[in-house]
Order: C-alpha cells, then sequence, then structure tokens
C-alpha cells in the first residue's frame, strides 16, 4: 500500500506541476500573445454557465468534495499504528504513562546483549489496550537462529511483558542472518 500510496502521489504531483508550469508559461506570454489573452473558459461552457443558475453551485461542490476526499485521504496518511505511550497502571490513584520508545529501547538494549544479534528494531504498534512489539532481529552469519529465537521467545519477551505488567503482550518477531560485509575480489 505504501508502494501504491508513493507512485500515485509522484504522478499525481507531476501531472499537477506540468499543468502549473504550462499555464504560467502560457499567461506570461511566453507561447504568444493570443495565447495569453485568451479567456480560460470558451464562450460555450460561458453561455451555458449564463443560462444555468445551478452551474456554478455545482462546480463549487464538487470542488470542495474533491477538497474533502484530498483532506481524509492526508489525514488517513498520517494515521499509524505506531503507538506513542501505554498505560502501565491506570486505577483509581492515578496512572503511569509510559512512552513506547522507552519500551522499544529497553527491548532492543535487552537483545543486543545476546553476543551473536547484530542488529535490532523494536517497533510498538496496535491499539493502547492490544499493544504488539515488532521486533526485527539481525543475528550473525554463524549463529543459530533456532538459539536465538528461543533467547527471545524465553527471555527478553518475558522480561518486556513483566516490566509493563501485561502478560498477554503480543509480539512479531522478524528474524534474519546478518551476511556480513561483501568478499574483498583481488
Amino acid at each position: 500500500m505504501d508502494r501504491c500510496n508513493q507512485v500515485l502521489l509522484v504522478l499525481v504531483g507531476l501531472v499537477l506541476l506540468g499543468g502549473g508550469v504550462l499555464v504560467l508559461l502560457a499567461g506570461s506570454g511566453l507561447f504568444g500573445p493570443a495565447l495569453a489573452d485568451r479567456p480560460v473558459l470558451g464562450g460555450d461552457v460561458r453561455s451555458f454557465a449564463a443560462r444555468h443558475g445551478w452551474f456554478w453551485p455545482v462546480v463549487g461542490t464538487a470542488a470542495g468534495v474533491v477538497a474533502l476526499c484530498a483532506v481524509g485521504w492526508l489525514v488517513a496518511q498520517a494515521r499509524t499504528s505506531r503507538l506513542r505511550g501505554l498505560y502501565v497502571t491506570d486505577d483509581e490513584v492515578g496512572g503511569v504513562h509510559l512512552d513506547t520508545a522507552a519500551l522499544a529501547d529497553a527491548v532492543a538494549a535487552d537483545l543486543v546483549a545476546n553476543p551473536v544479534v547484530h542488529a535490532v528494531r523494536v517497533v510498538v504498534r496496535g491499539r493502547p489496550r492490544r499493544p504488539v512489539l515488532q521486533l526485527a532481529v539481525e543475528a550473525d552469519a554463524g549463529a543459530d537462529i533456532r538459539a536465538v529465537r528461543s533467547d527471545v521467545e524465553e527471555r527478553v519477551l518475558p522480561r518486556a511483558r513483566r516490566a509493563v505488567g501485561r502478560p498477554d503482550l503480543g509480539a512479531e518477531i522478524d528474524l534474519a542472518v546478518h551476511a556480513g560485509p561483501p568478499a574483498r575480489v583481488r
């Protein structure tokens, strides 16, 4: 979906940019004074709009609907499933709010403590009531992936679950092997 949004946004941007540049160049007289002084709407359209009083309100409403759709699309793009914070405790005395970046950093530090782990990326996603840890763990080339996975499942995740008081804290684990630097050819 991200790739589709990027391609669509680039295409729409290029079309609008090209059209805007052409209109500016035509209006400045670059293509001749006849085109620069020409009205935007032809005579038929102007006479049709003059005869039918509903024409401009319909055009304005359609432009408003397009603008609202564009704003809705922008809001949907800005919305993300990444959580900003979690309530660790929330009772009548008060609540403790934990920044998810701190939780992600702590889990990443716990993962990097394993000597065969090369790189880690941790993100907390989901909803406040159902958070999910997304772990991307890259192990050294000679590492036993099963051992790395069991370290994550038996040591790291239980510690994170105890720390935030959520035994049901979900996790998505992506394990990969670090290929290392490319070999030099002599």
